[in-house]
């Protein structure tokens, strides 16, 4: 280096060294797309204990003695009609509160201290601050008792508190339960970086970037905040959360309301409603029940509102009626489709379901149809443009208002001979329904593994970008992969985690959806085995969505490597030029500090279940999961139960249950009301006995009387009672059912009584034992979702069931799901050594090897 003395060479090496090290110290902050972090807070629509709670000092109350700041960002969630409730509650050594709430009427945020407002004010409307995030800060003078707030750095309101806030605070966020001060009422918010400065100096700093977890650790003085049901935003964006998973009877189709975020499925004797705002299932019996051939498929008249329902094959249309909760014209009989995958959507451009496409009977075709709702008349469409190929199982979407559409790759043939070289295309194709002209956009370059598409996809004319989902079609395990293309150029990305799926052409699809008022996008996959029903997932992201960066932190890895190998180059370069001009003094050591790498966590996803129905009746009890009573009209009357009035059913149902004889009034008595008289214990059975009574009538045939000096209660066949069942499944060995049926959960979750605990530690026992037996002897058989499926039921009764987890851990392997089994692996050894105090015998690769 000419001109440059030792002295600048070797500063010169330490500013390269300082910068790289900067950079090399961002990497553990850039998994995850900038903005996209924070925590989400379940709240209306949401069972009140399962709603979240951040509580910043759990273990000891902040300790207040000079001014003190308390700042963050703040959001509301998109989706939500109302955002009422407790944003933030301030409690201190008194038990006085200081609250932050949100009003529905005023649209405001208002501080209130004690009971009484203290005149912060500052308006808040939903329409204006959903999806944005705004910068509070609330500074309390310790003397003065002035409080003023600010708002992106902006004076928004300033007033003289009626109380002290105090010296020794709790701070809570969303809900609460510390004492008598437990708050259950909050927005569906997002929050992040939550800071606490006193005398100006900023003591405590939690970002909430975190990926997973239930405790948040803030970067000055590591304390511990604690989380309770956590929905962590940088997840939420880059990993999919599994919403529901059903089973309905028949060859069921799925379509969706993009405006009112409402999934449809049909079944052959229920149509089903899922809410996007609220995770709300519904189900309406049909009046009538009819065989869906198989093919069949579900659309939804955007202009009139209405659900269709189609089968290609007959050019037979069905509308159905939502007074009369019948189909008109319905298609019925076990005809088989010759137009298996095809693409379709409805144009409110002209009124009219277009269908692209299809395959059946060893032929792809490339026919393109036009169903006119106007006239009620179909018609081939003689299309014009470039080649559209014969195809099946290529991604459809349409422009907003249906005047074109993109039709993006497929599978089939030139000639639409199954037999004359089937490949895989890669083409995107633009769709005029104006001139019925197929535009040829680009061809993607062929990946190393043949890729197919999920029948829909989304198009974002503005971004000038397409999201579908993609799968290899040459294996039956495969799995969804999200992207986003361009429509302009062929290039495009993965995002987010991939979603196992059960591949078989005729017998599973796949299907995309963007809710836009949530802001979420919505993948659904069916598939319809061999007995008739058709299992359902439903699963969503935020949208945009994000890339995930594999849990083994490889992306970070590499770019490490690549900034040591910098580091290494800048050494040997500085090393030479201090050797050339023989400098006798070396250039200063420089100690480099490894920074920890993220570790690896299970993913946890929230899944609300609704039970498989195996044998759809009018009525239906629920023990297994959370106890759910269905009348006869199909209405949820779970609540009619008072507590009392639940125990006294469960009490006599279950001890005519199970082989038992019923359960006598002394018992009854000793239990429900003890220390009473017996002469008011018997007056308190009389009135809750007329109360249960009535609730029961509600739902059908049923007997409640008593026996040989015992209350039995029974139900006629036309009552459906998951626990009834599964005893019967478990007599004839019908495993597949059986863990439908558990997958609720495990007995009466979150129902505790003593006396209680023995019939759940029956059945548990019972079943672990029938589910491990299974897999022993039938797990080489079973694809790896079934056994996930078994092994998740199984820990429904014991979360630390050795064999479940080692089955599970040996499934997800399968699926190439590595790092997810050694998180779930490390996650059980841990809570094994805390329960029992020992460490679990054996290591992470003895579990892997099958005995």
């Amino acid at each position: 280096m000419p001109g440059l003395t030792s002295s600048d060479v070797v500063k010169n090496h330490l500013f390269i060294t300082t910068i790289l090290l900067s950079l090399f110290a961002l990497l553990p902050c850039g998994l995850y797309a900038q903005d996209v972090y924070g925590l989400e807070f379940a709240g209306k629509k949401i069972a009140q204990e399962l709603r979240t709670s951040l509580n910043l000092f759990p273990d000891n109350p902040l300790t207040v003695k000079d001014d003190c700041d308390l700042s963050f960002d703040l959001s509301f969630a998109p989706g939500y009609d109302s955002y009422f409730g407790y944003i933030f509650r301030i409690t201190n050594e008194l038990g006085q509160n200081t609250d932050l709430i949100y009003s529905n009427q005023t649209q405001s945020i208002n501080l209130v201290s004690g009971d009484e407002y203290t005149g912060i004010l500052f308006k808040f409307p939903p329409s204006e601050v959903v999806g944005k995030w705004y910068h509070l800060q609330f500074s309390f003078n310790q003397a003065t008792r002035i409080t003023t707030l600010k708002i992106n750095g902006q004076l928004a309101g300033s007033t003289t508190m009626p109380a002290s806030l105090g010296n020794h605070l709790r701070i809570f966020f969303g809900a609460n339960h510390y004492k008598q001060c437990n708050t259950f009422d909050l927005p569906t918010m997002r929050l992040r970086d939550i800071q606490i400065a006193q005398a100006g100096k900023t003591q405590y700093h939690w970002p909430l970037r975190q990926h997973d977890g239930e405790k948040e650790f803030d970067l000055i003085s590591h304390s511990k905040a604690v989380i309770e049901h956590p929905i962590w935003l940088a997840k939420a964006y880059s990993e999919w959360n599994t919403r529901q998973t059903i089973t309905v009877n028949g060859n069921a189709g799925v379509t969706f309301d993009k405006e009112n975020g409402i999934l449809y499925i049909t079944g052959s004797d229920s149509l089903y409603q899922f809410t996007c705002n609220g995770n709300k299932l519904s189900a309406v019996p049909l009046a009538q029940s009819s065989i869906l051939p198989a093919g069949n498929v579900t659309e939804f008249d955007t202009k009139r509102h209405q659900l269709l329902n189609y089968f290609v094959d007959e050019q037979q249309v069905a509308r159905f009626d939502n007074t009369q909760h019948t189909w008109s014209n319905p298609v019925e009989g076990n005809k088989v489709t010759g137009f298996w995958q095809h693409s379709h959507f409805y144009s409110p451009y002209d009124s009219s379901l277009y269908i692209f496409g299809g395959y059946g009977h060893y032929h792809y075709t490339a026919e393109v149809q036009k169903y006119s709702t106007a006239d009620d008349q179909w018609k081939t469409v003689v299309a014009k443009g470039d080649k559209f190929a014969p195809r099946y199982m290529a991604a459809l979407g349409a422009t907003e208002k249906g005047d074109s559409a993109y039709i993006l790759g497929g599978h089939g043939s030139a000639t639409g001979d199954q037999l004359l070289n089937p490949e895989n295309f890669y083409d995107l194709l633009l769709f005029d329904v104006k001139t019925h002209t197929f535009k040829k956009i680009y061809t993607l370059d062929k990946p190393e593994v043949p890729i197919a598409f999920g029948n829909t996809m989304v198009i974002d004319t503005k971004e000038r970008a397409y999201y579908a989902l993609s799968y290899a079609n040459d294996r039956m395990a495969s799995a969804l992969q999200l992207i986003k293309g361009s429509l302009d150029k062929p290039a495009y990305e993965k995002l987010g985690n991939e979603l196992p799926y059960q591949f078989y052409d005729i017998k599973s699809s796949a299907a995309l959806y963007y809710y836009a008022r949530g802001q979420e996008l919505i993948a659904v996959t069916l598939y319809n085995p061999e007995n008739n029903v058709t299992t359902i997932k439903i699963n969503t992201i935020l949208f945009p969505p994000v890339l995930l960066m594999h849990d083994e932190g490889v992306g970070v890895k590499n770019y490490q490597y690549l900034l040591w190998g910098l580091l290494v180059l800048t050494s040997l370069l500085i090393g030479l030029s201090l050797w050339r001009k023989k400098l006798e003094q070396t250039a200063p050591r420089i100690t480099i500090y490894h920074l920890p790498e993220p570790p690896i966590k299970a993913p946890v996803f929230r899944v609300i279940e609704l039970p498989a129905p195996v044998e759809k009746k009018n009525a239906s009890i629920y023990l297994f999961g959370h106890f759910t009573v269905i009348d006869k009209e199909g209405n949820d009357i779970s609540k009619l139960f008072s507590p009392l009035v639940k125990e006294l059913f469960l009490l006599i149902f279950l001890h005519s249950s199970f082989g038992r004889k019923g359960i006598s009034s002394e018992k009854i008595n000793e239990i429900l009301w003890t220390g009473r008289s017996v002469k008011d214990a018997k007056n308190n059975r009389s009135v809750n006995m007329v109360k249960l009574k009535n609730i029961l009538e509600k739902l059908g045939d049923y007997s409640l009387a008593k026996e040989n000096g015992k209350w039995k209660l029974t139900f006629e066949e036309g009552v459906y009672v998951d626990i009834r069942h599964s005893h019967q499944l478990m007599e004839d060995h019908h495993i597949a059912q059986l863990v439908q049926v558990c997958g609720r959960g495990g007995l009466l979750m979150e129902t505790d009584y003593s006396w209680l605990d023995k019939f759940k530690s029956d059945l548990g026992t019972e079943l672990l034992n029938i589910f491990t037996r299974h897999l022993d002897e039938h797990a080489e058989q079973l694809h790896p979702e079934q056994i996930i499926q078994t092994c998740d039921s199984m820990l429904h009764f014991d979360s630390l069931c050795e064999e479940a987890v080692m089955y599970k851990c040996r499934a997800l392997v399968t699926m190439h799901q590595h790092a997810t089994a050694r998180s779930l692996f490390r996650n059980f050894k841990n809570e094994y050594e805390q329960i029992y105090g020992e460490p679990f015998e054996k290591d992470y690769m003895a579990v892997m090897v099958n005995d």
